[in-house]
Order: C-alpha cells, then structure tokens, then sequence
C-alpha cells in the first residue's frame, strides 16, 4: 500500500472518529437537560407567549429583567402579539450549553434551545437562551422567527 494511501485512511478514519465521538458527546449533553429545561419550556411557553410583560417578568433572569426596564425593549415584545394566540409546541431541540458567570446568580449554564410553535397566524420559531443556577431555571433570551414578521415589510 502506498504511502499517501495509507495517510489519507488514517486521516479519514481519524475524522470519522472524531465526528463519532462529537455526536456522541452532543448527544451526553442534550440528554442532561431532556428531564429538567423541557417540562420547565413545557409549562411557561404559554406564559412568554401571552404578551403580557406581568406574565413573563417572574420567568426572567435578573439581567434580562434589568433590560426589560427599557420602554422600547418591553414595546418590542409587545409587537410580538401580531402571532396571536399561542395553539402548542413541538418539542423543544437543544442546540448548546456553555457555563458562564452572572454577577446576581453566580456560576450558571446558558442553554440554547429551538422551539416550532403555532399561533392563530401560523407558525413560528423561538431560539430561547435559558439560565440555570443549579437550582432553577431562567429565562435569558428569546426571538421569534416567523413570516407574519416579513411579509409585513412596506416600500415607500
């Protein structure tokens, strides 16, 4: 066997291994939360999507909190009710986690999420950023993806 033959298989069975092992981790990381952040997106999505800031103020973390005090911010979330009504989830895909520091909570996990919902106007994608202190779960940071948002562009 030549040699540049015998390089490429062990580089290509040296990446297959590779992808084999970061599937396998992902995979590790994913199931440590399937028992605790999805009941918890489970029981306040209907909260977060009722448009009503009393509603999603106790779901926050303290700094998303922090940044909730700005008019235009609350506004903006507000603007989110053109979806409607809020029908149901699929189930929640975890995307990543990294750990990260909070100067109110501490050391915390950041966990990434990915969510289709259904509203009266069709449906929608939520990225919903989720802290967890060890003992709960809050909710950082979130966006909604959906065409009602840009089917409602003008020209001038």
């Amino acid at each position: 066997m030549s040699l540049i033959l015998r390089r490429s298989l062990i580089f290509i069975t040296l990446l297959t291994l590779g992808l084999v092992l970061y599937a396998v981790w992902y995979g590790i990381k994913a199931d440590r939360y399937e028992e605790t952040a999805v009941p918890y997106l489970e029981k306040v999505m209907p909260k977060l999507t009722s448009w009503q800031y009393e509603q999603l103020e106790p779901l926050l973390s303290p700094s998303a909190r922090v940044d909730f005090e700005n008019v235009e911010l609350q506004a903006a979330y507000r603007s989110f009710s053109q979806l409607g009504q809020f029908q149901s989830m699929d189930r929640p895909r975890y995307a990543a986690s990294r750990n990260d520091s909070s100067k109110q909570l501490g050391e915390v996990e950041i966990i990434d999420y990915q969510v289709a919902l259904q509203f009266d106007s069709g449906p929608a994608m939520i990225k919903i950023k989720l802290i967890a202190d060890g003992t709960s779960y809050y909710v950082h940071h979130f966006g909604f993806h959906s065409e009602i948002f840009s089917s409602q562009t003008t020209i001038d």
